[in-house]
């Protein structure tokens, strides 16, 4: 396997590149089939830590105050601009998945990956109306192309059950789940 690419004394200093070589771990440890499941945080709701960096990418010191700044003016543009730039960088990640050819099995590595993607808090820190989004998986029987929106009552965790049972573990329950997700299987 081919590393010379790798910037592995990367920092977070270097947020755009930090971002590009986590991605790029991940990759080629599905690639080389190392695991076929990963779990990556790019940063904490609160803001500290590595992922307040991540903002200098696209000239911003850091990536909260976005969040509390967006009614001022330019507020919401700027966020935007973050927001483009962690989702750029998400699909540079599945477009990557998606040219890479399944090893051992047939189309690529992004049908075989359920990519589930979002953020803890939607609006003023509140723990409902996650917005999230699931890529891929469509060996494994997900169903793309739409919105969905549901009852305040639905636990998040029906989205891991779902994947779980998508990968073979029938009548698995994930936390306080109550089932699973049919719009999307």
């Amino acid at each position: 396997m081919d590393v010379d690419h790798l910037k592995l004394d990367v920092t977070p200093e270097d947020p755009r590149n930090y971002l590009q070589t986590m991605y790029e771990l991940i990759y080629l440890a599905f690639k080389t089939d190392t695991t076929r499941v990963a779990t990556y945080q790019l940063g904490r709701e609160n803001g500290v830590g590595v992922s307040d960096y991540l903002a200098r990418a696209v000239g911003f010191k850091a990536a909260h105050w976005l969040t509390h700044e967006v009614k001022k003016p330019g507020g919401y543009k700027n966020f935007g601009v973050y927001c483009r730039f962690i989702n750029e960088e998400l699909g540079r990640f599945a477009n990557r998945l998606k040219a890479t050819p399944e090893p051992g099995g047939e189309g690529n590595m992004l049908d075989h990956t359920a990519i589930l993607f979002g953020s803890a808090s939607s609006a003023f820190h509140l723990s409902r109306n996650y917005p999230l989004l699931l890529i891929g998986g469509r060996k494994l029987g997900f169903k793309h192309g739409q919105y969905l929106k549901f009852t305040r009552d639905t636990p998040f965790s029906n989205i891991f059950a779902t994947q779980l049972q998508q990968i073979g573990l029938k009548n698995t329950r994930f936390g306080d789940s109550t089932g699973v997700v049919s719009e999307l299987v």
